[in-house]
């Protein structure tokens, strides 16, 4: 029987297991909140951190955690509404997924950020590292290319400094 691939793959570590064959598929993501809609933040960011999993071809998730840090700058009356609704998008994305929030750390922070540590358990042959592709083979999108930077742009809006550096090649109205 060949030895596992061992290490880093994409945004995902694989580790193998004692128990013969089996090997252990975990990623961890997070992000800054920049939705105006809480539900939806929590909704996205735990659809983003089994998406790493995903892109190694691994289909179910054994189990999620939740990372949750709010910010030292909201009022008692904004967490008592806002992180709720985040909590409630993350958990239901993980149950349309068809796995389940068990656990997590929430911290106090100057930044409010939300993420998740996705964790399987599977065979050897259950996941695709992404380091023997060849000419030929099909390369498939699952979001358009510079989804990241748009958001990042988006964001930028409210940093005059950072605005401020990109004015010239793109409008606010283009941004928005």
């Amino acid at each position: 029987m060949s030895s596992p691939r061992i290490g880093i793959g994409l945004d995902c570590s694989v580790i193998p297991v004692r128990h013969g064959g089996l090997c252990m598929v975990q990623t961890t993501d997070f992000f800054y909140l920049n939705l105006d809609d809480p539900y939806m933040m929590g909704k996205i960011v735990c659809a983003n951190v089994l998406s790493d999993l995903y892109a190694m071809g691994v289909t179910e998730c054994d189990n999620v955690l939740m990372l949750l840090a709010v910010s030292t700058k909201m009022t008692e009356k904004e967490r008592d509404v806002v992180i709720p609704l985040i909590m409630r998008g993350f958990k239901n994305s993980a149950l349309e997924a068809g796995t389940s929030v068990t656990g997590g750390q929430s911290v106090v922070n100057p930044w409010s950020t939300i993420g998740g540590v996705a964790i399987t358990i599977c065979q050897q042959n259950d996941f695709i590292v992404p380091d023997n592709a060849i000419v030929g083979d099909v390369l498939v999108l699952t979001k358009a290319l510079g989804t990241q930077v748009a958001v990042n742009v988006h964001q930028w809006l409210n940093q005059s400094e950072r605005w401020n550096r990109i004015k010239l090649v793109v409008s606010e109205e283009d941004v928005r």
